[in-house]
């Protein structure tokens, strides 16, 4: 790579904390690098299966009682098919079912295993959901909601204020990382970070249980946060993070040379939406 490329990188010199665990398929540190980041990756959530598949496998029993099969994550997808694949079931199973995804990125997932999704709301987060649930009037309908350990609860009640029938299933937990975080405290006591990225609440949430207290409300002051989802914003907000950054390809700056970083514009940082 020439110099006069490197120097044109448009992050060059921006030292980016990356807190979410990282996957071949969507690598963000990877695509930041490329931008010429220097990238620290600390995860600050552990995806990991349920405690128990007790509620899944009894709803997996009475499939022929459901309507409707709403994914609200990427995650609830991948874990869904790989609980599918212990039980030796096929996605045969959910052939009879309308299927509504949260996001285009979990639709995706889903079309990964073969299955089309039948809606997809505007608005990415459960607030999209209801407008469009509440479009096709579900009462009497079964709705069964596969998701995260302690979801937010807004899909949930506004279908039961509809007369709708709601089932729910833990597919997938986000748990704190056992892991020594000495050395990203020590990034952040000695100012090495320009950005921190979140893609999720969780992740906010447990970076402010690390702080040391008597840093006070001034660690953060000279850091500027990208976060991937509206609930993400106010979580970081809501710890007085300076969130400057919505959606994370924003961190690009907005007039490339298309001529030297081709497709960038299309998806410079391979972000999964919702």
């Amino acid at each position: 790579m020439s110099a006069e490329f490197q120097n044109d990188l448009p992050l060059k010199g921006q030292r980016i904390l990356v807190t979410r665990e990282e996957g071949p398929d969507h690598s963000l540190s990877e695509s930041l690098i490329q931008l010429g980041a220097e990238v620290h990756i600390h995860p600050l959530i552990s995806i990991q299966p349920p405690d128990s598949w007790d509620s899944f496998d009894q709803q997996i029993n009475h499939i022929n009682q459901i309507d409707w099969l709403v994914f609200t994550s990427r995650n609830g997808v991948i874990f869904t098919f790989q609980r599918l694949a212990e039980l030796n079931l096929s996605n045969e199973i959910f052939q009879s079912l309308r299927i509504a995804c949260i996001g285009p990125a979990t639709a995706e997932a889903l079309l990964q295993e073969g299955l089309e999704t039948d809606l997809i709301p505007s608005i990415y987060q459960s607030e999209g959901l209801v407008q469009e649930f509440q479009k096709m009037k579900p009462d009497g309908l079964c709705f069964w909601l596969v998701q995260a350990e302690a979801p937010r609860s807004i899909l949930q009640k506004e279908l039961i204020k509809m007369n709708a029938e709601v089932v729910t299933s833990t597919v997938y937990c986000n748990r704190m990382p056992q892991m020594d975080f000495s050395p990203l405290l020590e990034l952040i006591r000695l100012k090495k970070l320009d950005w921190i990225v979140f893609a999720s609440a969780s992740a906010v949430k447990n970076l402010c249980s690390i702080i040391p207290q008597e840093w006070g409300k001034t660690w953060s002051s000279n850091l500027k946060v990208a976060c991937l989802g509206e609930i993400t914003k106010n979580a970081a907000m809501e710890q007085g993070l300076n969130v400057e950054v919505m959606n994370l390809k924003n961190l690009i700056p907005s007039k490339l040379n298309s001529k030297k970083f081709p497709g960038l514009q299309k998806n410079p940082l391979n972000i999964p939406t919702s």
